[in-house]
């Protein structure tokens, strides 16, 4: 991977946390079921909407595997977006594609403090849009 694809990779990434768990399932079931994408898209589809509406209470929790499937999304949903392993990760993603340790630390430290910096609101009666607030 060269410098240029790690940097996209790395905003990806990124953007992907701030979507947030939820939404990063709807948007796995929309890639999947999307006719375009074309073939399999390395994932059971019907199990993530199964998910999907556990998570939304469109259905309730029948067997003991959907008990312990809600008790994950709700430790997802309260789980800060980023840890000290995402970074750390996304740092050693950086140094692979070839950029030095001292760089690498620096975009990350850059990002993490512009990511860190935006304080995510969500409008009243709007659950499924969040907006950015400078902090």
């Amino acid at each position: 991977m060269n410098s240029d694809a790690a940097l996209d990779e790395l905003a990806f990434s990124v953007g992907l946390r701030l979507i947030g768990p939820d939404e990063r399932r709807r948007l796995r079931i929309a890639l999947g079921r999307d006719p375009s994408f074309g073939g399999n898209p390395g994932f059971e589809v019907e199990a993530i909407e199964r998910l999907d509406d556990l998570a939304s209470g469109r259905s309730l929790p029948d067997t003991l595997q959907d008990r312990m499937d809600l008790k994950r999304i709700e430790r997802e949903r309260s789980e800060p977006p980023f840890s000290a392993a995402f970074w750390a990760s996304r740092g050693a993603d950086l140094m692979r594609s070839g950029f030095d340790a001292n760089t690498s630390s620096q975009i990350i430290a850059e990002v993490r403090r512009r990511v860190e910096a935006a304080n995510i609101t969500i409008t009243e009666g709007d659950e499924d849009a969040g907006q950015f607030e400078a902090a």
